[in-house]
């Protein structure tokens, strides 16, 4: 008797319950762990692996590339039986390929799937949804001993597909040439999925992929204003990549409750330099649905590499019993994220083979995509931004309290004493001005009367219009928390996937009526325009069937409501905007200035500000709310930042127990002395440079950076505790030097 038969029914039965308990747990701890950011875990096994004899023959072979299109700058080239491409570029000789760096193959140790991973044009991932208990796998088109069909050149370049029959998949692209650039792109319409479910696709994942071996390098991620991954030989940091969606995580797809600890992504873009090599990615179409994965050699590969994720599905949380807090997470099999997917390759020359060289490059490129002009400033002196906080609720023990901070007589005093005090470049950012205070939240009119009532704000806006300073109210849209409007969460709340209302979020759908009530009325007050809080930050899909609405869809909202304030007259100030916003914005209020600080991430980078500065005005945190408020003032003028502080008039001390607004100290009369004097430090520095573009960002010692605009003006900012000597010149510790015009030290 085997030992099988001696073990009693009864346990047996048991077992095989608690077997398949365990498989379920497992299936949904995995599904829940898909989308998971930076974290990854060691590589997959080799099981399942095609067997191919290692050495040079893995890869495509040189002579099997025909030329199938030109631009003036670039020659593309295609390997017909593998769906690679080579790109040579004729003005230094350089070769890009779509596939890891050749040269380099001999010593790559990788085992396993990820070999073939390398080596393969696709990768996807997928799932059965057809099926109980399924877990999501990762493969390629090698892994599946799939096929390069219906290859044709076409006007610019070539198409083909990659045909998997193995898993009833299909995935049709086209790759372009245009001037200094090659277009990837996957066709959606001719997309085939089977009984599988595709839930992410990454075309041409290792594009310039190239190890570390000791050279000048790094992949540049859109972390905060702009991060370095440095190239590493022996790199320690073997389990960590950096995987973030473009414009923000999908609150309608969001699994869990904790915290955003990463940066949101607001620039579509991503890049990598080599030596005297360097690329820079824009994803075109599809963004709103695009991952950034990055990775270090060391974690997948000896390879460093940064590439698009195409997501087609999430995970999201069916809820089961909604009092209770319970659900599970699973993927929708009808609800395929629909749209073509393109990314754009600008292939740098050797002069601007850096990140500086990939702002301007992005900066180019909206300029000319978008119709952006450089800013024409109204006077040599940098406008400050005032933000005032007309009142906020406190907490209380049973209810809130209506805390007065600013009203319009107020308001008309700070302004008149800081423009008399010479700040006369100056614009107002009015907050909290709407019935209840900042943080309640929804159709904001009228002004409440506790702070002055419409008449007040008209008599300050008029009083600010004579000296020339406008003014703007600080708005927020996208969230509902008084039922202003005739707000009703179940008729007009956000939804997730699994029909739940994502409180007090509201259907962007909702808001056309609400905006042109309230455009009417702002027009009566004679403002400026608004600046518009969370509009244009982010973006999330919604269920609601009211005013249904996926991640593309709710980003052309958006920009129509921002189209919408401008064809009635008003400017739109956005507010930590994404770039998606940016043609629309006149100015951007707290752009991020730093980087999440990962532990393979060696330093932020002023990307943002370098594709910025001149075409938008822009500022960091509130000055009087900085951590280290001089080493952040030196940040500001090493970024090309203009000033910005946030001011209340009164009950200075009662406003530490503010619902929402935590300014750290945020009295005007605390403040008044210290905001002159950095207006007339700063204004000295960047007034003059206002319209002119950033050409040039380095580091001149480890604690010294250097900025230089157009027309040669540079700004060396020196963090360190010892003086920078250089050239005839000297930068104090903790201090900054102008330097107008001249040639670099």
């Amino acid at each position: 008797m085997t030992l099988l038969h001696r073990i009693p029914k009864t346990a047996w039965i048991y077992a095989v319950l608690l077997a398949a308990l365990a498989a379920f747990v497992l299936t949904r701890l995995d599904t829940s762990s898909l989308d998971g950011k930076a974290a990854a875990t060691a590589p997959p096994s080799s099981a399942g692996a095609v067997k191919v004899a290692k050495g040079p023959d893995e890869l495509p072979k040189e002579e099997d590339f025909r030329t199938v299109a030109q631009s003036g700058e670039l020659e593309l080239r295609l390997d017909a039986k593998t769906g690679h491409f080579a790109v040579a570029d004729k003005r230094n000789g350089n070769v890009w390929r779509s596939y890891p760096d050749p040269s380099q193959w001999s010593t790559e140790a990788q085992e396993g799937i990820w070999r073939t991973h390398l080596r393969a044009p696709v990768m996807f991932r997928y799932i059965d949804l057809t099926g109980k208990l399924s877990q999501p796998k990762e493969s390629n088109l090698l892994e599946e001993r799939g096929t390069v069909k219906d290859v044709a050149a076409i006007d610019g370049g070539f198409r083909l597909t990659f045909d998997m029959p193995s898993k009833q998949i299909a995935i049709p692209i086209e790759v372009k040439v245009e001037g200094d650039s090659v277009v990837a792109k996957m066709i959606d319409s001719g997309i085939k999925e089977g009984d599988l479910s595709l839930i992410w696709v990454r075309l041409y994942p290792f594009f310039g992929a190239e190890h570390s071996d000791g050279q000048e390098g790094y992949l540049f991620v859109p972390d905060g204003s702009g991060a370095l991954i440095p190239y590493e030989e022996h790199n320690t940091n073997v389990n960590r990549i950096y995987q973030e969606p473009v414009y923000g995580t999908d609150l309608s797809f969001k699994v869990n409750d904790e915290g955003q600890s990463r940066k949101t992504v607001a620039m579509p873009v991503f890049g990598a330099k080599s030596g005297d090599r360097a690329y820079l990615s824009i994803i075109e179409d599809g963004a709103e649905f695009t991952e950034i994965v990055a990775a270090p050699s060391g974690v997948f590969s000896g390879y460093n590499w940064v590439t698009a994720q195409q997501n087609y599905r999430s995970t999201y949380k069916q809820v089961t019993n909604e009092s209770k807090n319970k659900f599970f997470l699973t993927y929708n099999k009808d609800e395929r994220f629909r749209g073509d997917r393109a990314v754009r390759y600008v292939l740098l020359d050797k002069p601007k083979a850096d990140y500086v060289g990939m702002a301007q490059r992005y900066r180019d490129y909206l300029m000319k995509t978008y119709g952006m002009k450089p800013i024409k400033p109204k006077s040599d002196k940098l406008p400050m931004t005032i933000n005032l906080i007309g009142a906020e609720r406190e907490r209380g023990l049973i209810t809130d309290r209506y805390l007065k901070t600013t009203t319009t007589a107020d308001a008309m005093k700070i302004v008149q004493r800081l423009y008399g005090l010479g700040i006369e470049n100056m614009t107002v950012n009015y907050m909290g001005w709407n019935k209840g205070g900042y943080s309640a939240f929804g159709a904001p009119a009228p002004v409440d009367g506790r702070l002055g009532g419409d008449d007040g704000m008209r008599q300050f806006v008029k009083f600010a219009d004579t000296l020339g300073i406008p003014v703007y109210l600080h708005t927020n849209y996208l969230v509902n928390t008084t039922d202003a409007g005739s707000f009703n969460k179940k008729r007009h709340g956000l939804r997730d996937l699994g029909g739940t209302v994502i409180e007090p979020f509201v259907s962007l759908g909702f808001l056309g009526p609400v905006l042109d009530k309230d455009i009417a009325y702002f027009k009566t007050l004679g403002v400026a325009g608004v600046t518009t809080g969370q509009l244009g930050e982010s973006l999330n899909s919604d269920f609601n069937t009211n005013f249904p609405a996926s991640r593309e869809e709710s980003r052309k909202l958006q920009q129509s409501y921002f189209q919408k304030f401008r064809d009635a007259g008003l400017d739109v100030r956005g507010m930590r905007s994404s770039f998606f916003a940016v043609p629309y914005v006149s100015a951007i209020d707290r752009m991020p200035d730093d980087y999440s600080y990962d532990s393979f991430s060696a330093s932020a980078v002023p990307f943002m500000q370098i594709a910025l500065h001149g075409l938008v005005s822009y500022t960091s945190d509130y000055a009087n709310d900085r951590e280290q408020y001089h080493l952040q003032f030196l940040r500001d003028l090493e970024y090309g930042s203009a000033p910005s502080f946030i001011f209340i008039y009164e009950n200075g001390e009662q406003f530490k127990y503010a619902f929402e607004l935590h300014p750290f100290s945020p009295s005007f009369q605390d403040w008044e002395s210290e905001a002159v004097q950095e207006y007339q430090r700063m204004s000295e520095a960047l007034g003059d440079v206002q319209d002119r573009f950033i050409v040039n960002h380095r580091t001149l010692a480890p604690e010294v950076k250097e900025t230089t605009y157009d027309g040669g003006k540079r700004i060396i900012v020196n963090y360190g505790t010892k003086p920078y000597e250089a050239g005839g010149l000297t930068v104090k510790p903790m201090d900054y030097l102008i330097v107008k015009g001249g040639t670099a030290p």
